[in-house]
């Protein structure tokens, strides 16, 4: 008999009929004039996040790809202080969720809202670290309170695939070998090598967040510097959303740069394309195609700081 149940569940599986995506939490309800874009963010300003960013995606997509298929597609960055304050000062890579993102999305011709966000678990698998962690399961509690206040009477949305496992590591990690005593200069030429090569590999700076200046605020000095890059590629997730609007919990990404007091490294990471092929189960060749071109292009852009 266990057996039988073993091959049957493996047969829900295969089929999708037992599948869902429990990587993402998404919610959706039916829209109104009360719940928009705009208030979700007012609702997470109350609740103590910092919005870095509420970007409604309609006009670029519209305007370089000529159409889209949605009356909503916002991506919204933020960040809840003392809970990346808590994260960084135990995991120096932790910045890269500084901010974070939640999607908001309605699909012309339907007549429900959703917001989602990467759950406590898959960002924990992204920055190594025990799934049950415990700032980032309280920040995950807070966050799907703040949704559901902001969205009375959504339910949470069951996906039809489940994530495949990671081929590669999920941060991309670069290291420059670098003199203290001449760290502001050589700093600004690294991230102006950086700024200046985004555009022609179809890149945006989204939102540049200094977060160690607010880290010194809590009284947390183990940083010569942290820099965060909100970094957005529109063909991407122009792409992506076609089939997968939920992608958006990975756009913008978060690229930190920083350094670490007494020490002669400057470090560079962000969360690559590896983590949106793994979470969404991609496979189909042109959604391989634009996220592989995008991680080449980032990868080719940083090498040039060490030129």
């Amino acid at each position: 008999m266990k057996i039988l149940m073993r091959l049957l569940l493996a047969l829900l599986m295969v089929t999708g009929a037992y599948a869902d995506n429990k990587e993402i939490i998404m919610f959706g309800v039916k829209k109104s004039d009360q719940i928009t874009p705009q208030s979700i963010e007012e609702a997470f300003t109350s609740a103590g996040y910092k919005v870095e960013g509420n970007r409604d995606m309609n006009g670029p997509f519209t305007k370089q790809f000529g159409k889209t298929i949605f009356s909503i597609y916002n991506l919204m960055t933020v960040y809840y202080p003392k809970a990346s304050q808590a994260l960084l000062s135990q995991y120096e890579e932790a910045g890269v969720f500084t901010p974070f993102s939640i999607v908001i999305y309605q699909k012309r011709g339907e007549d429900t809202i959703y917001a989602g966000v990467l759950s406590a678990s898959a960002q924990a698998k992204i920055l190594g670290l025990p799934s049950d962690n415990k700032i980032l399961q309280d920040l995950e509690k807070r966050t799907v309170q703040t949704l559901l206040k902001a969205m009375p009477g959504a339910k949470r949305v069951t996906f039809n695939y489940t994530p495949k496992p990671l081929t590669k590591e999920p941060l991309t990690r670069f290291e420059l070998e670098s003199d203290e005593e001449e760290i502001e200069d050589f700093k600004e030429e690294v991230e102006m090598v950086i700024e200046d090569g985004l555009k022609p590999i179809g890149f945006v700076m989204a939102n540049f967040l200094d977060y160690n200046f607010f880290l010194q605020e809590a009284g947390i000095d183990t940083y010569l510097f942290y820099d965060n890059y909100s970094l957005c590629k529109l063909k991407v997730i122009y792409t992506i959303s076609q089939t997968h609007p939920e992608a958006g919990v990975f756009a913008p990404c978060t690229m930190s740069i920083y350094q670490k007091k007494g020490s002669n490294r400057m470090k560079i990471v962000y969360p690559n394309v590896y983590n949106w092929i793994a979470t969404l189960a991609l496979d189909d060749p042109t959604s391989l195609q634009v996220l592989e071109k995008a991680q080449a292009d980032i990868e080719a852009l940083l090498q040039k700081t060490d030129e």
